[in-house]
């Protein structure tokens, strides 16, 4: 072994990559109760990354999940909450239902707002507050090597990562359980372990330039769009502390007249994007030139301990502002389930819902991006049927008209696998208003005692725990089978295991003095009214009959049940599943 070798530690964890991907696998891992066997690097000096630009946005199911695990406040308190949007002409008259006009409704959700705060903000929250949990961010800290052996336990320290410092060139041997690769689009993990990343990318290059800016434009604080002659369909978005961004396709023709294309040239190219409308420049934060294109990695997990997640295992234009949304749901997806095999609650099986969960959903946002992205150079998508004439301005508002819920993550959903579970409720419409594998809606609901009001989400923070939440409807109509519910529940070894992760919620239609003299049975859990029975109501739940949701830590619907004896089997068997 050299002098500038060193045997370093074993780990449980290891993740490569310190933007909001990583810190948020990181921090999950952390708050879960794995701070002291996991380790995050980032080979960049974060100083220098501290730049602006680069993602922006956050789409409402996003903040959902960040507020479950107590990041959003913060986050909020430094954005700008964007709710109103603009589209104008060539010309600079205003035009109606065009651009991203779908952001101004965005319902369902306390978050319906873009939450619009610079990467480098988000970070320096995400890394303060995995601080706080004892987890620092090494930097800059590169991965040059991984080796996985093949004859170690699937439970042992499978994977050799050898990390070199960059300042100091001392290297350093790791041995880890599991790897996770959040380290972007050019993931020295993902090139390591062979894993194929499929795609291409387009001729086509975009700017983004950042700064403080002033213009004749009759709406800035907004999100919007110029439908430009000469640069597409312009982005405008108001940012954090008073900037804004504006982005546009660079075609090639205006890119021969930049030998060199610089700071002055950006700045150029951005006044003339916007004509009709005056603009001018007091300060340039940040600006970049990229060529747009999508690739999908074509595993998510490899040799049963090896993750990708974020920009390493995809990667997308930036017309939706969906880069950092499907990175996070990835780390929300993968956290919780890691741990729980961490923790050895679960089953290793579990692990393969990550990529079972997130790849098609994956896939649905390149197959809309590919759209996008063609419509805002003022391209008609590929294999377009339609009018050849048509204004794509015209396409692209419908397109992102339609891709509105999933955009903004509220409609994401997974299939049926052994976490998302049909069950034997029964809804009182058809189709449901939800159902397993769909996102468990957050409602208003209010305290015993108090009577002030609270939300679903506040009460079911992401702890890496199940919630059964048992919506009891009517006493005078159901008490006979809560009382019985309750008994089998007390009577059965995995539902009343202390040591399983699960909390009980009981939501009763009505409100009272007294849970217990209202339920007439001692509460399961912690008991919540539901009074105006709007809860009820957007479960789809009768009053009259009630019924038991599971919801999974990450917030979606894990399965369903009736509000009866014969559901304590159903929820023992569910539960079986996924538990050693």
């Amino acid at each position: 072994m050299g002098s500038t070798e060193k045997l370093g530690r074993q780990l449980d964890v290891l993740i490569v990559g310190g933007g909001p991907v990583g810190l948020i696998t990181a921090f999950q891992l952390a708050k879960f109760g794995h701070s002291k066997s996991i380790a995050i690097i980032e080979k960049h000096p974060k100083s220098s990354q501290d730049q602006y630009g680069r993602a922006i946005t956050l789409y409402p199911r996003s903040s959902e999940m960040l507020d479950q695990l107590g990041l959003a406040d913060e986050l909020a308190q430094e954005c700008f909450a964007c709710r109103s949007t603009v589209s104008y002409d060539k010309d600079g008259n205003e035009v109606q239902g065009r651009g991203w006009a779908f952001m101004e409704n965005m319902k369902d959700t306390q978050w319906d707002f873009a939450l619009v705060l610079r990467q480098k903000y988000q970070e320096e929250i995400f890394r303060r507050r995995l601080k706080e949990l004892g987890v620092s961010l090494e930097a800059p800290i590169e991965l040059i090597d991984v080796q996985i052996s093949e004859t170690m336990p699937e439970d042992g320290h499978r994977i050799t990562a050898v990390l070199k410092n960059r300042n100091t060139g001392v290297e350093e041997t790791v041995k880890c359980k599991y790897l996770v690769g959040a380290d972007g689009g050019r993931s020295f993990v993902r090139r390591q372990l062979n894993v194929p990343f499929d795609g291409s990318t387009s001729e086509d290059k975009w700017v983004r330039i950042d700064g403080i800016i002033e213009t004749d434009m009759p709406k800035t604080r907004v999100y919007g769009a110029i439908e430009s002659p000469t640069h597409g369909n312009v982005l405008w978005a108001a940012l954090d502390h008073g900037a804004t961004r504006i982005g546009f396709a660079f075609t090639a023709e205006r890119q021969r007249a930049y030998p060199e294309f610089n700071e002055a040239a950006a700045v150029t190219e951005a006044i003339a994007s916007v004509k009709p409308f005056s603009l001018k420049f007091k300060q340039v934060d940040w600006f970049t030139v990229y060529s747009v294109g999508q690739r999908v990695a074509r595993r998510f997990f490899t040799q049963d301990c090896v993750f990708l997640a974020g920009d390493s295992c995809h990667t997308h234009s930036s017309g939706a502002a969906q880069g950092m949304n499907t990175g996070l749901h990835d780390a929300c997806n993968l956290g919780w389930k890691l741990s729980m095999v961490l923790h050895g609650l679960a089953q290793p099986s579990l692990l393969y819902t990550y990529e079972a969960e997130r790849l098609p959903n994956v896939q649905k946002l390149i197959n809309y991006d590919k759209d996008i992205s063609r419509l805002m150079t003022m391209q008609l998508p590929i294999g377009w049927k339609g009018d050849p004439n048509i204004d794509p301005n015209e396409v692209l508002g419908t397109v992102m008209e339609e891709a509105s819920t999933f955009t903004s993550g509220l409609s994401i959903a997974f299939e049926t696998n052994k976490i998302n579970v049909k069950g034997s409720f029964v809804a009182t419409s058809d189709p449901a208003p939800v159902s397993p594998g769909q996102r468990g809606p957050d409602v208003w609901l209010q305290k015993p005692g108090t009577m002030e009001s609270t939300r679903l989400h506040v009460q079911t923070p992401n702890v890496a725990r199940f919630y059964i939440i048992v919506f009891a409807g009517e006493p005078e109509h159901t008490t006979p089978d809560l009382k019985a519910f309750s008994q089998a529940i007390e009577a059965s070894k995995t539902l009343s295991n202390d040591a399983l992760p699960i909390s009980w919620l009981v939501i009763p239609a009505k409100s009272g003095p007294s849970a217990f003299e209202l339920l007439g049975v001692a509460p399961l859990g912690r008991v919540f009214y539901d009074e105006k029975q709007t809860a009820h109501l957007r479960y789809g739940v009768d009053s009259k009959a009630g019924g038991v949701f599971v919801l999974r830590p990450d917030g979606w619907i894990a399965t369903a049940a009736k509000l009866q004896v014969s559901s304590v089997v159903e929820l023992e068997d569910y539960f079986k599943g996924i538990f050693q």
